[in-house]
């Protein structure tokens, strides 16, 4: 029986798994003799689901002979497998299922699995057929723009597929499309992942080789991350591009990783389909029961290169002599069911011809800124609250009683710093119905101990309080969460959970601003790449908590007032950037009056200078342009050396789009005044070269440099000494030309 269960075309591995009912449940299901049964109707569906994915591949084959299409050939049995996945989930009560994957067959998955249009598919494919229209309206009443390497899709009455965008960082994808199913879970009200569900497909190689993977499987089980089990299947070329596993990995299997969660690991011969149908409908069965993660492992091969163009016997000799042998699965299968009686080959050679014409008739066809202050009685409101405990019997330490009642004095006097004008901003979109969500490591409480967003009962364990989420009796839901530690996996998620709905203010925040680095990837292959490569708006909001002190970059504003207004802009806003340096939480310089907050009141582009030389501004010698903390710096200095009304500082709020009109005025206003851009990064960092081609001006700051901070804190204060000095001097450009 161990021997027909387990020595066959399938393996299983899960003795691993530290849990009794789980490990029997899955004997069950691979030991009772004869369950690895179908019917004839079985048959005959996972052969028609075969023919759809193995014509589809020759199809382009032969018509784009030229192109890089990254096909599936080899690994045909995916289609129908993930079909059955789907179909068992479907049964199940999921209505919608979030998939990911990388680049090899996603074209055939969008044809055969989410059933894109064909001749959609056609028309991206080559450039010179015409395009048809591309918005669809779906169940979700959400209108999307889709090319063909991102779409969504409800197939029927029942359930709703999408497929995420992916670039060639294979493995990028993977926490975004965990962070779209929490957002749809958490919009339907789904608690326990019934409703929605993702699949991640994988390559072997980089499912072993990068470490988004660990990352995420380590959010699969953590309470503000967890998706309530996640399918992972893997396309096992038993090679990489190039490589072979025994240059790949350290580990037998390129599966191993998943080990770490308890996820039971199926490994199944993708030339029988029958087997890989039976571990699917089991993995399927498993994500239904137990609400953790499965791993399919597709044991198959890569029939052509990496793509059609490259040519694997210069590398992989003799594996590509033996794949050259290899009999088509299409064919084998065929022949089996042939052989039984199931099918006959007229019905068969039909069955062929019915998609072809398919794909051949569809080859043919033709293809200012609003107001944004609050009512003064919502500011303290929602201040009140902040400065409070809302539960009874709740023990705070006598630390955080401190900050409360500095919060409520500020309160009293009509300011805010930046951590209160957060609270604010948050709690006034939770009052609109607007979902809000932060993470980051050590979000709740604020790594520097200034935010404070969950309360802590000192003498009762596990005891907490969100006070936000007490505001008002039908205010949206407010999600609070410390992240694993984590940039990459967990940005990835949380952009994957602002793609869910427009009208939710998602934040990630880096617990210090060079811990983005870890994260750049995401940054770059779906942030700032968004609109122009997968035409995409996305919400989120990164928040970079760090300064320019001898440690870290600056990315930053310093006005607690321009949180409050960026947050409650127009929700197809860009990313931004913030809180403020850490130096600039507690300044008293660094906050803003309820005046500048409330109704009437908007956000504010640039900020004049409002002193001495805006009085005068024909004696004014030099006009200082910068953004964000520097400014208390040269406002500092300024007044230290009796500057005022020579020097006159305008900061720059908003960055992008650029405000020319109103730099302009402010331009012509100071028409005998050199201009200066100043900031305190290095010259090559910082907004010097966004600036640059757009304002001409002269450069004052920090010479160019390799790393972003000296490390020393001597040596930073003499370089912030040398550009205050250039920057208030007034003879430092007399008689250059720039």
């Amino acid at each position: 029986m161990f021997q027909t269960s387990y020595c066959g075309h399938t393996g299983v591995e899960f003795m691993f798994i530290n849990n009794m009912e789980q490990c029997q449940w899955i004997r069950q299901k691979f030991e009772t003799p004869g369950i690895m049964t179908f019917s004839d109707r079985e048959k005959r569906t996972l052969l028609a689901r075969l023919v759809r994915s193995t014509r589809f591949e020759d199809f382009l084959a032969r018509k784009w002979s030229s192109e890089k299409r990254f096909g599936l050939e080899g690994c045909e049995v995916l289609i129908p497998a993930l079909k059955m996945i789907i179909d068992k989930s479907s049964e199940a009560g999921v209505e919608s299922v979030i998939m990911g994957m990388p680049h090899r067959g996603r074209l055939n998955v969008l044809a055969n699995v989410v059933r894109k249009d064909l001749d959609q598919i056609f028309c991206q494919f080559d450039p010179k057929l015409e395009a048809a229209d591309e918005v669809i309206q779906f169940h979700l009443t959400k209108k999307m723009i889709f090319i063909s390497f991102s779409f969504s899709y409800c197939i029927s009455d029942n359930i709703t597929l999408s497929l995420m965008a992916n670039p060639s960082h294979l493995e990028a994808v993977d926490p975004v499309v965990q962070g779209k199913t929490k957002a749809e879970q958490f919009y339907r009200g789904d608690t326990e992942g019934r409703r929605v569900m993702s699949i991640l497909m994988h390559g072997d190689a980089a499912f072993a080789g990068q470490g988004v993977v660990y990352e995420t499987f380590h959010l699969s089980e953590l309470p503000s991350y967890t998706t309530h089990g996640t399918i992972h299947v893997v396309v096992n070329n038993q090679i990489g591009f190039t490589t072979d596993p025994r240059m790949a990995r350290s580990s037998p299997y390129p599966t191993d990783v998943a080990r770490v969660v308890n996820a039971p690991i199926f490994h199944v011969n993708a030339d029988d389909p029958e087997a890989v149908m039976y571990v699917c409908k089991v993995a399927a069965e498993w994500r239904n029961t137990f609400n953790k993660d499965v791993v399919i492992d597709l044991v198959c091969y890569r029939r052509f290169g990496h793509n059609e163009m490259d040519e694997p016997m210069f590398t992989q000799p003799l594996m590509y002599k033996q794949i050259r042998k290899q009999e088509h699965v299409l064919k084998k299968y065929a022949d089996k069911l042939i052989s039984e009686g199931v099918v006959t080959l007229q019905e068969f050679e039909v069955c062929v011809s019915l998609y072809g014409n398919l794909i051949t008739v569809s080859l043919c066809k033709s293809m200012s800124c609003p107001s944004t202050g609050l009512n003064e009685e919502v500011l303290r409101h929602i201040g009140e609250v902040a400065s409070s405990v809302p539960l009874k019997d709740f023990a705070i330490h006598s630390g955080l009683s401190r900050i409360l009642r500095g919060r409520a004095d500020m309160v009293a006097k009509r300011t805010m710093d930046w951590a209160l004008a957060e609270y604010v901003a948050f709690g006034s979109l939770l009052k609109d119905g607007i979902h809000v969500r932060l993470s980051g490591q050590d979000v709740e409480r604020g790594t520097f101990s200034h935010r404070h967003h969950v309360l802590h009962d000192q003498e009762v364990d596990k005891r907490f309080c969100i006070p936000m989420n007490h505001l008002w009796l039908n205010q949206a839901l407010y999600t609070v969460c410390n992240s694993s530690l984590s940039e990459y996996g967990v940005l990835g998620f949380e952009l994957g959970f602002a793609m869910a709905s427009p009208n939710a203010l998602v934040c990630w925040e880096a617990q210090f601003g060079d811990f983005q680095n870890t994260a750049q990837c995401i940054i770059d292959q779906f942030i700032s790449a968004g609109q122009a490569k997968w035409v995409r708006h996305n919400g989120i909001v990164l928040l970079l908590p760090h300064g320019m002190e001898g440690m870290g970059p600056e990315h930053s504003s310093a006005r607690p007032e321009r949180f409050l207004q960026m947050s409650k802009d127009d929700p197809d806003r860009y990313p931004v950037s913030g809180p403020s340096c850490h130096s600039l939480l507690r300044l008293p310089e660094a906050r803003s009056s309820f005046d500048e907050m409330i109704t009437g009141t908007k956000f504010l582009r640039i900020i004049p200078d409002g002193g001495p030389a805006s009085k005068h501004p024909e004696k004014v010698k030099r006009v200082i342009f910068c953004t964000g903390k520097v400014y208390y710096e040269l406002a500092k200095e300024r007044k230290r050396l009796k500057l005022e009304e020579d020097v006159a500082i305008v900061r720059l709020e908003q960055i992008s789009p650029f405000p020319f009109d109103l730099i302009k005025a402010e331009v012509e206003k100071y028409s005998n005044a050199e201009l200066i851009w100043c900031q305190e990064e290095h010259k090559n960092m910082g907004y010097y070269d966004y600036i640059r081609p757009r304002f001409l001006t002269v450069y004052v700051g920090r010479d160019p440099a390799a790393a972003p901070a000296t490390g020393n804190k001597f040596t930073h204060l003499a370089e912030l000494k040398r550009f205050l000095d250039t920057a208030f001097n007034l003879e430092a450009f007399k008689g250059r030309s720039f």
